[in-house]
């Protein structure tokens, strides 16, 4: 499938680099996963990295309750003291996502309704966007400032990674994922943290297939 981000994007942020992988396991070890994916302390940068997240969310004329997804991991760590876990793709980048201060998301690959996806501007008018857990409630794009990922025309996660569609989410019988990394700092910290993820997946199944890719103001486009 191919995957993009749209070129006013990266003129707006160029350091935003977008890691990707694609990747199909069976023989998932859930209580493997239990022992890696305890959560560690805090990362030294958190604030910088939730300054420079919420100012992205101003520009998109978020409201507050919207936030990005590492900032509300965060929120619920330093509430409850852990994460709760979700199912097997779900909880492995919750954990990279916590540990390394890196939005991330991901899509069961056989629930995309199309063959490309694509990080792009909202769509005024456009297809209605489908809420991951809220019982098939729709809510309508309205401010074309907002940045979301599509489908095809179909909206699968708003406000960049503050939340996945319910049409394309994860659960305990997905066994290919597209997985999704949103980082705003350096090549290395993303490379670290797509490693870490891709090692935990050795561990925890066996793969059947696994591609990684890194989009940036360089690269805009790839097919994976």
């Amino acid at each position: 499938m191919k995957v993009s981000i749209e070129n006013k994007i990266i003129e707006k942020y160029p350091k935003y680099k977008m890691g990707l992988i694609k990747v199909s396991v069976k023989g998932k070890k859930l209580e493997k996963i239990k022992e890696l994916t305890k959560f560690e302390k805090t990362i030294a940068n958190q604030e910088s990295i939730i300054k420079e997240w919420l100012e992205i969310f101003s520009d998109m004329h978020a409201s507050e309750r919207r936030l990005p997804s590492v900032v509300s991991l965060w929120n619920i760590i330093e509430q409850f003291g852990e994460l709760k876990s979700i199912n097997y793709f779900v909880d492995i980048y919750n954990f990279i996502s916590v540990k390394h201060g890196i939005p991330m998301g991901g899509y069961d690959i056989r629930k995309l309704p199309f063959e490309d996806l694509k990080l792009q501007y909202a769509v005024q008018g456009g297809i209605k966007f489908e809420p991951m857990g809220l019982g098939g409630q729709l809510e309508k794009i309205k401010d074309s400032a907002e940045i979301c990922y599509y489908c095809g025309d179909v909206p699968v996660c708003r406000y960049w990674n503050h939340k996945d569609s319910e049409i394309t989410k994860i659960d305990e019988d997905t066994s290919e994922a597209l997985i999704m990394f949103d980082m705003l700092g350096e090549l290395d910290e993303l490379e670290n943290a797509i490693n870490e993820f891709i090692e935990i997946v050795n561990e925890t199944s066996e793969v059947q297939k696994i591609k990684n890719e890194v989009l940036s103001r360089e690269k805009l486009e790839c097919e994976i």
